[in-house]
């Protein structure tokens, strides 16, 4: 009988252990929900597995696009200027063509000391009255523009630049 009775007594013994190592026990369960009586190497597989890193953004979708057909253009933009009589200068010419009359009229304005010259780049570096100016030739469709420009290559809108323009205008018609 008392074979009988450790049985029952182990039995029940075993159930217990076995009930509370499947609960939610802290005396079992490691803080990584893994058993504290079985080895590590048992869950450190699933652990590693590339579904449970941390999602990660590519580099081309965490920064917005800088694409130029993607911005919007300002209200007061290029063409509201030329319009308006603005700082840049329409020709109906080509610009190889637009760089030498250029080149021709800034020769018959007083107070303009032409610097460098590229035809390459279809620009002039020029003095007016104190103020540094870049004089660029640029296409605009089937004619082109005469822009002035800064070192930034900004355009450059000071009373100065705003005169040498209005002297070209006349000049270039």
């Amino acid at each position: 009988m008392s074979s009988n009775h450790f049985l029952r007594v182990s039995l029940a013994a075993a159930f217990a252990v076995a009930l509370l190592a499947t609960s939610g026990c802290s005396m079992f369960h490691r803080p990584d929900g893994s058993l504290r009586f079985l080895p590590r190497a048992h869950n450190v597989d699933y652990s590693k597995a590339r579904e449970n890193r941390p999602l990660e953004v590519p580099p081309d979708l965490d920064t917005p696009a800088t694409d130029p057909t993607m911005q919007v253009p300002s209200v007061g933009g290029a063409a509201a200027q030329a319009a308006a009589g603005g700082p840049a200068i329409n020709l109906a010419d080509t610009p190889a063509s637009s760089w030498e009359r250029l080149g021709k009229a800034l020769d018959h304005i007083g107070d303009v000391t032409v610097g460098q010259r590229s035809q390459l780049l279809g620009s002039y570096e020029v003095q007016f009255k104190g103020t540094s100016v870049l004089l660029r030739v640029s296409p605009n469709g089937a004619s082109s523009r005469i822009d002035a420009v800064g070192n930034d290559g900004q355009p450059v809108r000071t009373p100065q630049a705003l005169e040498l323009l209005g002297l070209l205008r006349d000049r270039l018609g």
